[in-house]
Formats: structure tokens, sequence, C-alpha cells
């Protein structure tokens, strides 16, 4: 095993010194979209202990009027694409118009969609235990 050389050892302090002061001034000053010098303020917060939970659900309802969630399988929608463009899908609905013929084209033959909807599914909280409450927001809802 070979030892560093003065130049060597020099240059791993200071690239450690560097590394450690913009993972420092990243966790006091920067968000997301700087890591791995900052945290990811997601995974590093908590919900307040008394307010719900809030999670988004894509339903569809065919013209046989069952209701049930459009996914990934169903539909190639992940959750995550529709929560990146809520604002979007809350000013234009009609833009849930891909998600139906998302649908369309991998369920052939089954029933078509007759409404889209974005539901915001609060689950409500006390003292950071869930109470069982459960209230539903449609926040967006498309219908061809």
């Amino acid at each position: 095993m070979e030892r560093l050389n003065t130049r060597g050892r020099v240059l791993r302090i200071v690239a450690t010194l560097i590394v450690g002061a913009l993972t420092l001034a990243g966790t006091f000053f920067a968000d997301d979209t700087v890591f791995p010098f900052a945290p990811f303020r997601m995974f590093s917060t908590a919900d307040k202990p008394n307010e719900p939970v809030l999670v988004l659900r894509t339903d569809g309802i065919d013209t046989t009027g069952r209701k049930f969630e459009l996914n990934e399988r169903n539909a190639g929608v992940r959750r995550a694409e529709i929560e990146a463009q809520i604002e979007r899908f809350k000013a234009d609905p009609s833009l849930l118009h891909s998600v139906q013929e998302s649908y369309a084209a991998r369920n052939p033959g089954k029933p078509p969609l007759v409404e889209v909807d974005i539901v915001e599914v609060q689950h409500h909280l006390r003292h950071a235990q869930p109470t069982g409450e459960i209230t539903e927001v449609v926040l967006a809802r498309y219908r061809p």
C-alpha cells in the first residue's frame, strides 16, 4: 500500500472542505434542487400532528358507472406525474383528456371513461395518529 504524497493529502483536504462548506450552506440556504448539497426537504420534515395528510388519487368512471382508480398499470399515469402538474390540471381540467386517451389505448374492449377526476384524499390526524376520518375533495374533473 502506497502513502499519499503531500500534494495528494492537500487536494483531499481541500476537496473535503469544499464539499463540507457546500453541504453546510445548502442545508441552511438551499432546497431540493441542489441535492446532494442540501437535504431533501420532503424527507427531512414532518407533517403537523393535527393537520391532515394529503394524498392525490386519479379516478375514472366508465360508461357502466363503475368508479375505479387510474394508475400506471391501467392508464399509464403515475401519481407523481399528476402531483407535479396539479396546478395545471386544476386550471384546465380538459388536460385530463390525455389520461382518458391513455386508458382507452391500454384497455381496448373495456367500457370507455366518461369522467376523470383528481381527488385529494385527506387523512385526518390527532396528536400525529390517524383518527379514521377521511375527507375526499375533487380538485379537477374532466367530462368529455
